[in-house]
C-alpha cells in the first residue's frame, strides 16, 4: 500500500467526528458472545483477530454477526470506555447502528457509524491513522513502516 494519505467518501449512518488507529477485522464479529463488552476484547477463539481489543480504535468491520443482543453489547462497551471511537462498515448493519444510537441517547456519546465500499475497505490497513468528519469523509494516513 502507498504511504500517501488519501480520503474515502462514506455513507453516514450515524454522524460524528472521531480519530484513532484502524483496527481492521477480516471477518464478521458477534458482539454478543464473541466479544467481551467489559474489556473490549474479541473472545471468539475462531475469529482471526482473537484477543485484539477494540478500545479507542476506529473499528473497520465487514458487518456484525449474530443476534438482537448485539446493540446491548455495543452500548455497554461504549458506556464503559472499552469500545471503539467509530465503526466503519462494509455493509449497513442495523445492530451496530442501534447500539451506537442507544449509547448516544442513554450516555450522551457520539460514536460515528459509516458505510464504505468493499474496495475502499481493502485500502485501509491495521494501524493506519483515521480521521472521520461529520460529512462522512474518512482521511487515512498510512502508518509508517
Amino acid at each position: 500500500m502507498s504511504s500517501a494519505s488519501f480520503e474515502i467518501a462514506a455513507n453516514v449512518l450515524i454522524p460524528g467526528r472521531a480519530a484513532g488507529a484502524a483496527l481492521v477485522l477480516t471477518d464478521t464479529l458477534s458482539f454478543w458472545g464473541g466479544f467481551d463488552p467489559q474489556t473490549g476484547e474479541i473472545i471468539d477463539v475462531h475469529h482471526p483477530q482473537y484477543r485484539q481489543r477494540v478500545g479507542g480504535s476506529i473499528l473497520i468491520i465487514p458487518e456484525s454477526r449474530g443476534s438482537a443482543g448485539t446493540p446491548g453489547g455495543i452500548a455497554e462497551t461504549l458506556r464503559n470506555g472499552s469500545g471503539p471511537r467509530a465503526f466503519v462498515l462494509g455493509e449497513r448493519d442495523v445492530n451496530i447502528s442501534v447500539g451506537a444510537l442507544v449509547a448516544n441517547r442513554l450516555y450522551d456519546l457520539s460514536i460515528p457509524v459509516l458505510e464504505i465500499a468493499t474496495q475502499a475497505m481493502s485500502e485501509i490497513e491495521y494501524g493506519d491513522h483515521i480521521e472521520i468528519d461529520l460529512d462522512g469523509t474518512i482521511s487515512v494516513n498510512p502508518r509508517a513502516g
